[in-house]
């Protein structure tokens, strides 16, 4: 303590420059997706997948605006021109898989490039975890009313009817 006593202190203190931020070229046509698109950012993101690798699993934000960059250099096309053409494909992909499953022979789900899994078919669920969900929720309810029944109430939720105790004898 006499040592830090002794010595005045720095005359401005040390701040280090903050980092720049990372961007990718993607960033901005991803921002572009969610605002077109808001449901899209509910979607689950596996972080260990890049579509830039091939990865299948990988987010169809990430795809899309892969694509449209892709279309942006190999066209040469301002971002608007390579939107109506990804826009386009997309749509015929997601066609293509609203027939195959009207027609009775779902294309594989791993094979989508440019629409979320689910996203066209006319199934039940949207997505997975609405199926689990869904699931849950009947087991759940069927492990309520179960419990109900051995407790003696109704299915409506009204108490149940009490019964007249018996006279005592000799009461």
């Amino acid at each position: 303590m006499d040592a830090a006593r002794a010595s005045a202190p720095s005359p401005r203190p040390f701040r280090a420059r903050k980092p720049p931020a990372i961007a990718l070229e993607t960033d901005h046509l991803i921002r572009g997706y969610y605002k077109r698109e808001p449901a899209a950012a509910f979607d689950a993101i596996d972080c260990g997948t890049t579509p830039e690798r091939g990865d299948a699993r990988a987010h169809h934000a990430q795809k899309f605006a892969l694509r449209q960059l892709e279309v942006m250099r190999t066209k040469k096309m301002n971002e608007r021109e390579a939107l109506r053409i990804v826009e386009a494909e997309r749509d015929a992909e997601r066609d293509a898989y609203a027939r195959a499953a009207r027609e009775g022979r779902p294309l594989d789900e791993g094979e989508r490039a440019l629409t979320a899994p689910g996203e066209g078919s006319d199934v039940e669920f949207g997505s997975e975890i609405e199926r689990i969900q869904a699931t849950e929720e009947a087991e759940w309810s069927a492990r309520v009313e179960a419990a109900r029944r051995a407790a003696g109430e109704r299915a409506d939720g009204a108490a149940p009817t009490a019964q007249i105790p018996r006279r005592r004898r000799g009461a």
